[in-house]
């Protein structure tokens, strides 16, 4: 059975949730009651309808959720606007999903605005424990607009507005992101950015538009994820598809103590890219560490690294 919660602007953190003249005001408590219920009555499926209208700085972070529970949160109304999370410049991250454990718990993002904010979405696994996993969101007909430093000029620079942290097996389509910038180190800025063993995932028919870093970054051991069908306009960085790793023999600001290492296996395939920089035009797949360092091999024999179209 589908545990169905109620959100809505005139809402109030004081009702149940259950019925739309009882509507929750934040998602962060829609989330919470829809956890709870879950591990009492073992219902794995939460979904969360939103209602139309702004919701003004919110932020929302799902720690540990039950085993196998998958929370969806969608637009009310499959057409008309949709509902806005606007993050006025001065919350960081709409929504954070961590996961303590490998307990196969997901979610699905659907039909949403989200403007405004320093990261949209945030995907943590364990990036030292290649074990700890998250899998299985869906990320959908989503818009992402005005994300990074560029929403919040008081905040440190941002690195993306999705962020996956050994996520695997995930789902990115359909989504609209414009205006992914920062005023600082805005090369550093990604769309999405698929981080320490973020792998399998499929990232395709999204429109971009207007950014300063690569599009699509992949780091260390995120191997064998697809990006297809993608349209990018207005990209300032001379790639849209990179790779690269931090090697401590010859970085020593680099952080993670077991080492991290090259990406592999990963497609870049029938994109489109406009009005862009000329590299990104030309050779849109750069690999920014071509060397491996010892310890790192490829995870199976036919296993490569991005290429540049010849």
């Amino acid at each position: 059975m589908s545990q169905v919660l109620h959100l809505s602007p005139a809402g109030s953190d004081q009702h149940d949730g259950r019925k739309p003249d009882q509507a929750f005001a934040s998602l962060q408590r829609a989330v919470d009651a829809g956890y709870e219920a879950s591990r009492k009555t073992g219902n794995s499926h939460i979904l969360i309808l939103v209602a139309q209208g702004r919701y003004k700085g919110q932020t929302t972070i799902a720690d540990s959720p039950p085993a196998g529970t998958h929370l969806e949160i969608r637009a009310a109304s499959p057409t008309g606007t949709a509902p806005t999370f606007d993050g006025t410049g001065t919350a960081g991250t709409w929504f954070v999903l961590k996961g303590a454990t490998k307990k196969g718990a997901r979610v699905t993002f659907r039909g949403l605005d989200i403007r405004n904010y320093r990261t949209a979405i945030s995907l943590n696994g364990n990036r030292d424990n290649v074990n700890t996993f998250l899998t299985g969101t869906t990320i959908e007909d989503m818009t992402f607009d005005t994300i990074g430093q560029v929403a919040a000029p008081k905040s440190p620079p941002s690195t993306a507005a999705i962020r996956l942290v050994n996520a695997r097996q995930n789902s990115i389509r359909n989504n609209r992101f414009v205006n992914i910038r920062n005023f600082k180190s805005c090369g550093n800025l990604h769309a999405i950015y698929l981080a320490h063993h973020a792998s399998g995932n499929v990232i395709e028919d999204n429109d971009f538009e207007n950014t300063c870093g690569s599009p699509i970054r992949i780091r260390d051991s995120s191997n064998n994820n697809i990006a297809s069908n993608n349209t990018f306009r207005q990209a300032d960085y001379p790639a849209i598809f990179d790779e690269w790793y931090c090697d401590r023999s010859k970085n020593p600001r680099c952080t993670k103590q077991s080492g991290e290492c090259p990406s592999w296996g990963n497609i870049y395939s029938g994109n489109t890219v406009e009005r862009s920089h000329a590299k990104a035009m030309s050779r849109p797949v750069l690999v920014h560490a071509p060397q491996i360092r010892a310890g790192c091999a490829a995870p199976d024999a036919a296993g490569r690294r991005p290429q540049a179209p010849r």
